[in-house]
């Protein structure tokens, strides 16, 4: 957990830097001459296969670099996936939506929400007791942009009763793919939202499965149990940079500040943007 990270940085950082190098050796090494060099992060999409779906490839480490220094990288579960997620048009005239439930273990929930709804033009918010799975149904057809903060559950026996806790229940994968979101900019600020099962033919089981199937064009989510100050952190900063960037730049960007007082990948790497990586949709 977050506490064990704190104390065993130093050491836990190595050996974080020595599996990541492996990988990068084993997975990126062979194809880096293929990619062309430039002075400033070239767009790159990875499409993973099998296990490697788990994989953040933003936080490879060459011995001096982690790759996301280099690229600004976003996910795709297929090719297929990846064209009908760019292909979406946007809500440009749509409302934002933000909701969080916050306890005692993800205190900072409070303060997320709220950066975040300032952040946003045309913003509603509902914040624990109001964060509820109905609050939800009824607000979400026509958002541009669903922010979620809160407690996350990955199962690993069940992934489609992956769930995100909100107020009154946890709600889970086989509900939230009946939302209404097509075109919807997708935010999962909780823990192991971005896992999944990997069928044969690279069918992804879980959240991302529920989210994409609602019709979302781009969703950002995370590989593993996250800390609660340094997301908070990430997905405020986040925000405040989309205006002048695009989705995966602003993500880098953010990921990349937050490095520089949280070293430890655990920190900054656990959120991967899936789908469609461009601007934001224009607010009103």
């Amino acid at each position: 957990g977050a506490d064990f990270v704190a104390r065993n940085l130093p050491q836990l950082e190595l050996s974080a830097q020595r599996i990541l190098g492996w990988l990068y050796e084993e997975l990126f090494a062979p194809l880096a001459d293929y990619l062309p060099a430039a002075a400033q992060a070239q767009p790159l999409v990875i499409v993973p296969h099998g296990v490697l779906h788990q994989v953040p490839f933003h936080a490879l480490f060459d011995g001096q670099r982690y790759l996301l220094e280099s690229y600004e990288i976003s996910y795709a579960p297929s090719a297929t996936t990846y064209a009908l997620c760019a292909a979406k048009g946007s809500r440009p005239a749509g409302h934002a939506l933000v909701l969080g439930v916050a306890d005692s273990r993800i205190p900072f929930v409070v303060e997320e929400v709220a950066a975040v709804s300032t952040a946003l033009a045309n913003s509603r918010t509902f914040l624990n007791e109001s964060a509820t799975y109905s609050a939800l149904q009824g607000v979400a057809p026509g958002c541009r942009l669903l922010h979620l903060a809160c407690h996350g559950l990955f199962r690993g026996d069940n992934p489609m009763f992956s769930a995100l806790q909100l107020h009154d229940h946890w709600v889970t994968a086989n509900e939230l793919m009946a939302l209404d979101l097509d075109g919807a900019l997708v935010t999962l600020s909780a823990c192991e939202s971005g896992r999944s099962n990997i069928l044969a033919g690279d069918e992804i089981i879980g959240l991302t499965r529920a989210f994409l199937g609602a019709g979302a064009a781009t969703l950002v989510a995370s590989l593993w149990l996250v800390e609660d100050e340094s997301t908070a952190r990430l997905m405020s900063d986040w925000y405040r940079r989309m205006p002048d960037a695009s989705r995966a730049a602003a993500l880098r960007q953010a990921q990349l500040a937050l490095k520089e007082t949280h070293s430890h990948p655990y920190y900054w790497a656990p959120f991967v943007l899936v789908g469609q990586r461009g601007e934001i949709p224009a607010t009103s």
